[in-house]
């Protein structure tokens, strides 16, 4: 698959998830084998006003095309980040059109900008004029589901000069859960000639098999299916676009994977930041096996990190990725 001048190897990419896709993160899915990494949405707001470079924008290690999603309502604002972020190595730029929380459309921006799609014209004039690079828009199916504009702004999008569409096939109200509409999705699909990423509900390989069969969309994202599996995205992979991987990751121990990816995270945030944000990924990891339970209940009151891994090797080290 294509986006614009980027030619992806396959057409699998890791969903932009607020908190979780962090570099670590990224990186340990990248070990297995993906297409694309998307980052954490950015704020615009953070990145201009404040001059931050924010620490998910670090793409050290990363040997495959990263796009840094965007978020905000103003599109000068979103145009002077959207330059920021090309300068600081994006391989394309996301505009975020589909985040459902309620600070963030409070905000105007995510999916609030569906209901407004004179504004979110504007936005993609700005941005597209200011950068080089190519640039994606991602969406959900409408706001409700009496509300299903997520064709009209595809094709709003495509005549402004986005290279690819990412669509959730679920609208705001359904959150990220229940079923996806692949109808919507397949309509979306129909309506525009540039490629789209599907994306929602995809838990197992038959779910992607499923999406690609019933709308011919050009790739898959994944999201959710991802925690506690980086390997999943390589399944798809293997699955759906015939595509091989030597892995430095493959036939290891899974408690190898989670000590890489632990002390990974204490490396790029700290010891203290990195052991709370890496205890829901531990509670991810250590799903359906047995003890799991007494062991989340000990490693999430660690506070030591030496002890934290010896808990990690003792749960984890003699199962093996599936």
């Amino acid at each position: 698959m294509k986006i614009g001048n980027i030619e992806l190897d396959g057409a699998v990419a890791l969903a932009p998830m607020a908190g979780i896709t962090d570099p670590p993160f990224r990186r340990t899915v990248l070990g297995f084998g993906i297409s694309c990494l998307w980052t954490e949405m950015i704020s615009c707001n953070a990145v201009v006003h404040a001059r931050k470079v924010l620490a998910t924008m670090d793409t050290s290690e990363h040997t495959v095309p990263v796009v840094f999603q965007i978020i905000g309502k103003d599109p000068e604002i979103m145009a002077e980040c959207a330059r920021i972020v090309e300068d600081y190595g994006a391989a394309a730029v996301d505009i975020n059109m589909g985040c459902p929380a309620r600070q963030v459309i409070g905000s105007g921006g995510g999916v609030a900008l569906m209901r407004d799609l004179k504004m979110a014209s504007r936005i993609i004039v700005s941005v597209r004029k200011a950068i080089k690079i190519p640039l994606t828009v991602k969406m959900r199916t409408g706001w409700d589901e009496k509300s299903v504009n997520a064709p009209e702004l595809a094709l709003i999008a495509e005549r402004e000069g986005v290279d690819a569409i990412v669509l959730h096939a679920r609208n705001r109200c359904a959150g990220h859960c229940g079923p996806v509409s692949l109808d919507h999705l397949k309509l979306v699909k129909s309506t525009v000639s540039i490629p789209v990423i599907g994306n929602g509900g995809v838990m197992a390989v038959e779910d992607a098999q499923d999406m690609v069969m019933k709308t011919g969309c050009d790739g898959i994202m994944i999201g959710k299916g991802a925690l506690g599996r980086p390997w999943f995205p390589r399944k798809i992979l293997e699955s759906l676009f015939d595509w091989m991987v030597i892995s430095c990751q493959s036939n290891r121990s899974l408690g190898a994977v989670v000590k890489r990816h632990f002390e990974d995270e204490l490396r790029w945030c700290g010891v203290v930041r990195g052991l709370h944000r890496m205890r829901k990924h531990l509670g991810w990891y250590s799903k359906g096996i047995d003890g799991a339970a007494e062991f989340r209940s000990r490693v999430f009151m660690e506070e030591n990190p030496e002890m934290a891994l010896a808990l990690i090797d003792n749960f984890f080290g003699k199962v093996m990725i599936p």
